[in-house]
């Protein structure tokens, strides 16, 4: 009986073996096409040392014999080329690069024209612009056409696509080799190269049975870059199986996406790490995905693929959910993580004739995400990532550039991504504190105003996380909250009374007081007494406008003089001395992110009750006897 289940050996531990299990995958589904079998179902599996693909129905010799010849991947076919074929009295079957450029020029221009919130990327995945009439896109295909063409490697991946076309009745025989080379695992490819070189010199086929492994889909190959100690660039690059690159770049079709960094000529190229996923899925979502991520700056494009997938995973969930999926992008996994891990990275260097690969790294998949098993929290995930995307998409200078600052936010956030430790996002969230007054400040139009991160989007990260989990003790506290609303009201609070309400008497803005907190967060004693001194501040400034307001109304205030006259709460002494509890049992600098990340968040719009904490009289503020 013929195995439903092969096996692709990790050999590189790079994004090279993503691509040939996938590639290998997108075989397989070509052969169950052609003889007619559901290729519904194929799914890749990373099993640690191996991708496990598991077939809907195996594929027996008998299959085989009725298989006829088809293409795998189509050569890259240029003007020069077709004109070479045509002086030949042949014709090539290909992708005809020229005429899907000119058809993908003619669709930018149809996009220019559409309504503003229809040229976003959000908007690619919303069936407004998928049911816009005459909208013609080009191929699928012609970005990775780009890149191959870009990177000059043009005439090695047309080598090994046409040696596949060239083959006819042998592709059986060849097909016959790879599904016994990943019939189990710990792939023996010196048996199935062996086999294959008697195939060849019985059969008299042209060509080696090794090309030259091309950096595009084996990113850590490169002149010497193999050697135990590179002190010299003479030695080539080491070759392969041409098979198994052939299926590379089947993978690469399928599985990458390739991009020009924004300001430069240097790429990069993401590849899917897949956890368990049907095919047709991956293919589909792979799609999706280069529709709404747009190249950026090289750290932000990092950050951007990672929540673009999520956003994708989540649309085509909420979609399932409804029942409005076309078939091949069907999701029906309720964790993203359960979909895929994060993406393989790679990152080339232009150097004038060519391209040098200067890093390979990777970027994790969203891990605060909820699992959707419902429609309701799909719209609920959805919601936390646009907060997410919004702000991150926004970080840039007046210039619409990225500055300093800008870069050290985004390093902290895709430190975050990266790991599993929730640090760096307070770090970010700490130095955004800055950032947003700043901005703020520059931009008087509120409807252009950069935005804060919310207090259910950051309780929701506690949630998910298990780090987190044993914060909520921290943020749940009454004292915790009291304070962080003493924060948010002498920073991004008072600042719009200031510039929206045109309220320039009352409440100082503390412009430096999140990076002053985050200062001495590491000295639990002066992270105490910067604490105190502002909230000793803070109840001072609010008694004195409390009083002017019962001056002029000549009795005690009430619930509902202090609404209308928009008096903000004091902070009681007891308020500091749960903060004390806190550091004692968590730590200062725990403590004081958390204080400065939920003191800059804006709060929930649903009432009074939960949009400022209960007032506290001025008989019962903090002072400075209570001081540590």
């Amino acid at each position: 009986m013929p195995p439903q289940s092969y096996y692709v050996d990790k050999t590189n531990d790079t994004s090279a073996d993503t691509l040939l299990a996938i590639g290998f995958a997108s075989l397989l589904k070509r052969i169950l096409r052609g003889i007619q079998k559901p290729s519904k179902g194929i799914v890749i599996r990373d099993v640690g040392p191996y991708y496990e693909i598991q077939l809907p129905m195996p594929i027996t010799d008998s299959d085989l014999q009725r298989l006829e010849p088809f293409t795998l991947v189509r050569p890259l076919v240029t003007d020069k080329r077709a004109n070479e074929q045509e002086e030949q009295g042949k014709t090539l079957d290909g992708f005809d690069y020229q005429g899907q450029q000119d058809i993908a020029k003619a669709y930018y221009e149809q996009l220019k024209k559409l309504p503003a919130h229809l040229r976003t990327p959000n908007a690619r995945l919303s069936k407004e612009f998928q049911q816009i009439p005459d909208l013609t896109p080009p191929s699928s295909e012609l970005v990775h056409d780009q890149t191959i063409n870009q990177m000059k490697i043009a005439s090695s991946f047309n080598e090994v696509a046409l040696r596949w076309q060239a083959l006819g009745e042998l592709q059986r025989e060849h097909i016959h080799l790879l599904l016994a080379l990943f019939a189990q695992p710990n792939n023996d490819l010196a048996a199935v190269v062996a086999a294959w070189q008697e195939l060849a010199n019985t059969h008299k086929l042209l060509g080696k049975a090794c090309v030259t492994e091309l950096q595009i889909v084996n990113p850590t190959t490169g002149k010497g870059a193999n050697r135990a100690k590179s002190s010299t660039l003479s030695e080539g690059n080491p070759d392969n199986f041409w098979l198994l690159e052939l299926l590379k770049f089947q993978g690469f079709m399928d599985a990458a996406a390739p991009y020009v960094i924004q300001g430069s000529k240097d790429r990069k190229t993401y590849v899917l790490q897949p956890t368990s996923i049907e095919l047709s899925t991956l293919q589909g979502m792979m799609r999706a995905f280069r529709a709404v991520c747009w190249s950026s700056t090289a750290i932000k494009m990092d950050i951007m693929a990672s929540l673009r997938f999520a956003q994708v995973f989540i649309t085509l969930r909420e979609q399932s959910l409804r029942g409005e999926n076309q078939q091949d992008e069907f999701v029906d996994e309720e964790q993203l993580y359960s979909v895929a891990q994060g993406f393989e990275v790679a990152f080339y260097k232009d150097m004038g004739s060519a391209y040098a690969t200067m890093n390979v790294a990777s970027i994790n998949l969203p891990q605060w995400l909820p699992p959707i098993p419902t429609l309701e929290e799909a719209e609920y995930a959805q919601a936390i990532l646009q907060e997410h995307l919004v702000i991150i998409q926004q970080l840039r200078n007046s210039k619409g550039e990225e500055g300093a600052e800008e870069f050290d936010l985004l390093r902290f956030y895709r430190n975050f991504l990266s790991g599993r430790d929730l640090k760096p996002f307070w770090h970010f969230t700490a130095a955004y504190s800055g950032y947003l007054i700043s901005q703020r400040e520059h931009e008087k139009d509120p409807r252009k105003h950069i935005r804060q991160f919310t207090i259910n989007g950051l309780e929701h990260l506690l949630t998910m996380s298990t780090q987190g989990q044993k914060l909520t003790p921290i943020t749940s506290n009454p004292g915790f909250k009291r304070i962080a609303y003493a924060i948010r009201e002498s920073t991004v609070r008072a600042q719009y009374r200031r510039s929206q309400q045109r309220d320039r008497s009352r409440y100082e803005i503390r412009y430096g007081l999140g990076q002053e907190l985050k200062r001495e967060a590491h000295y639990p004693r002066k992270f105490i007494a910067a604490l105190s001194d502002f909230l000793h501040e803070y109840n001072a400034e609010t008694a004195r406008e409390e009083e002017k307001v019962a001056n002029m109304l000549s009795h005690p205030l009430t619930r509902e003089d202090r609404r209308a006259y928009q008096l903000r709460g004091s902070v009681s002494y007891t308020d500091i001395d749960e903060i004390v509890a806190l550091i004692d049992d968590f730590g200062s600098e725990t403590v004081a992110f958390l204080l400065v990340a939920y003191g800059y968040a804006s709060e929930p719009r649903k009432g009074e009750s939960e949009a400022t904490p209960a007032m506290n009289s001025s008989t019962d503020s903090f002072s400075t006897a209570g001081r540590n």
